[in-house]
């Protein structure tokens, strides 16, 4: 009884040091975890003799991890939220319960078991990706993210390459705790040195490259703090033009401030305003009006003609009037700025006068060009947010109704470059967590990463913060800077190197849930990495060859009894 009480005390130990091991929580303790937080939790399971009380063990533990982690789910408003976070987290901690099984006295005999062992996981992770939208949140290479050092290893094989590092580090170190000699434990400590040697150097070599000729991009990244709202209803046509006319008088009030300053490129954030791009929505004359309050009577040169798809007449009360539309404002404020214009906007697919297709899109604003006609290049959303963004079954219609969700959005179907100061790849949303669709833009040319987020869904959670940790691995992996425009979020910006250049506000009193407006100078640098040479084969390769070489030896060694 003591044995086990004991056991279950280490198991505890263990669940607090990675439950809580990432940099949004601590990130020493992440370092911690990612050295022998795991070890811990195995030396005890190993007390547990039978098969059915590991795996249960096992999963029960590692559920309570992702409950941790994901507890910024709890922060939606809908309590059908929970079911979703009971149900991941149970088929997450079943998958970890199943590779306990592994973790026996017998198989750590064998150093070759351990690289099969931590293949596994690895392969399990990497799978997640193609599971419905995918859900590749907190993989346990993100703990190695809380020092910049031992984070430049992703540049090599991506975020699940930190993942079976991870894995392999603890399992030598289990072996070296239960070997109890003195050459086990240097092996143990020197696989858990090398990412943070590989760092040091990586990061002083490419700082000084950056150094020798540095170039940068003035730019301006808008955090608008709009309160999200599942479904608005208005009572009239007039409501809606005065709720859009509200809401841009609040993103003018953040810019018209900058309105003389050297800029190159302006970022606004997802889904920014409602009624798309081209919808034609507010009146012409209360446009202008609005526009020059803002910026000055000057200002109105810098309008858009008075011609589709920006305006266009509409008859309204028995009368035709002017009205305009969110894509004539944009172009507005491209041409005022002499800048390029990222936002984050509705758009829609029309068939003879009927919406057929609706995206959650980017769209790029050039500045006006003399004698040259208005260009907008839009990139879709590829990965939509099931029950948010589109339903994924007929049955699932009735109860998205419930909260609002009438409708899906179609998805876009491959990476889009902008051409801006420097070939911009734009992401939306969580899509930035996915490392294999930012490569795309890597491999395409992008040289600067833009995402548009809201992360007001799950307001004061941890979920802003776990989100800008996976984005900084996405300019690690791929060699670039990147910057990000939040509704509510962490607005940033990051160098090719994943070092933070500036952030709007501070954690400490969730001025990401402020708005605000982040001018900085983005350091052009960038380079290529093997990550974006061989992307995900680097580690599917790695794990087939660790599975080949555990299959080698167990057949010779069947063999060799047969002898």
């Amino acid at each position: 009884m003591t044995k086990q009480l004991s056991s279950f005390m280490w198991m505890a130990f263990s669940l607090v040091l990675v439950a809580f091991g990432q940099p949004a929580w601590f990130w020493w303790s992440g370092l911690v975890a990612a050295f022998a937080g795991y070890a811990f939790f195995w030396k005890a399971l190993l007390s547990f003799s039978t098969p059915f009380s590991r795996f249960c063990i096992s999963s029960s533990w590692f559920a309570c991890v992702q409950m941790i982690q994901l507890s910024w789910v709890t922060s939606h408003p809908y309590l059908y939220i929970y079911l979703f976070l009971y149900i991941t987290s149970l088929l997450l901690g079943l998958q970890w319960g199943a590779l306990s099984l592994l973790v026996t006295y017998e198989s750590l005999k064998n150093w070759s078991n351990l690289f099969a062992i931590a293949a596994c996981w690895t392969l399990l992770e990497w799978l997640r990706l193609f599971i419905l939208s995918g859900f590749p949140f907190n993989p346990v290479g993100l703990a190695l993210t809380g020092s910049i050092y031992s984070m430049q290893l992703a540049s090599i094989g991506g975020v699940y390459f930190l993942s079976y590092w991870v894995i392999i580090t603890n399992l030598f170190v289990l072996k070296a705790w239960l070997k109890n000699k003195k050459e086990w434990l240097i092996i143990a400590f020197t696989i858990a040195a090398l990412p943070y040697l590989f760092g040091f150097f990586h990061l002083r070599w490419h700082n000084h490259l950056a150094s020798q000729s540095p170039k940068y991009i003035e730019t301006l990244l808008v955090q608008t703090a709009f309160p999200v709202e599942e479904k608005i209803c208005f009572a009239n046509f007039d409501q809606i033009s005065q709720f859009l006319i509200g809401q841009w008088k609040k993103i003018f009030t953040l810019l018209a401030p900058y309105q003389l300053a050297s800029i190159e490129l302006v970022v606004l954030p997802e889904n920014l305003v409602p009624y798309g791009t081209y919808l034609l929505v507010f009146p012409y004359e209360q446009a202008v009006q609005i526009w020059e309050d803002f910026f000055g009577f000057a200002s109105a040169r810098y309008l858009p003609p008075l011609q589709p798809p920006f305006a266009d007449l509409m008859k309204v009360g028995g009368e035709e009037r002017w009205y305009v539309n969110n894509g004539y404002f944009s172009q507005a404020l491209a041409n005022l700025f002499h800048a390029h214009l990222v936002i984050g906007l509705e758009d829609q697919l029309f068939e003879n006068n009927k919406i057929v297709q609706s995206y959650s899109a980017a769209l790029h604003f050039q500045p006006r060009k003399k004698d040259k006609p208005v260009e907008v290049n839009r990139y879709e959303k590829r990965v939509l947010v099931p029950m948010g963004e589109y339903i994924p079954f007929k049955w699932c219609q009735m109860w998205a109704a419930k909260y609002g969700v009438s409708g899906s959005f179609s998805s876009g179907k491959s990476a889009r470059i902008f051409n801006g100061p420097v070939p911009l790849g734009p992401s939306i949303c969580y899509e930035e967590i996915f490392g294999h669709l930012m490569r795309e833009n890597r491999l395409k040319g992008a040289e600067l990463f833009i995402n548009l987020t809201n992360d007001g869904w799950y307001p004061f959670s941890k979920l802003p913060k776990q989100h800008f940790d996976h984005s900084r691995l996405r300019a690690v992996e791929n060699g670039i800077p990147l910057v990000r425009a939040c509704n509510t979020g962490v607005t940033s910006v990051i160098d090719s190197l994943g070092q933070i250049v500036a952030v709007w506000g501070e954690e400490k009193d969730f001025s990401y849930e402020k708005a605000g407006l982040l001018k900085a100078s983005v350091p052009t640098y960038h380079f290529s990495t093997l990550y974006t040479y061989w992307g995900d084969h680097f580690i599917i390769t790695l794990i087939s060859c660790s599975f080949f070489y555990f299959f080698l030896k167990m057949l010779y060694g069947i063999l060799w009894i047969k002898k």
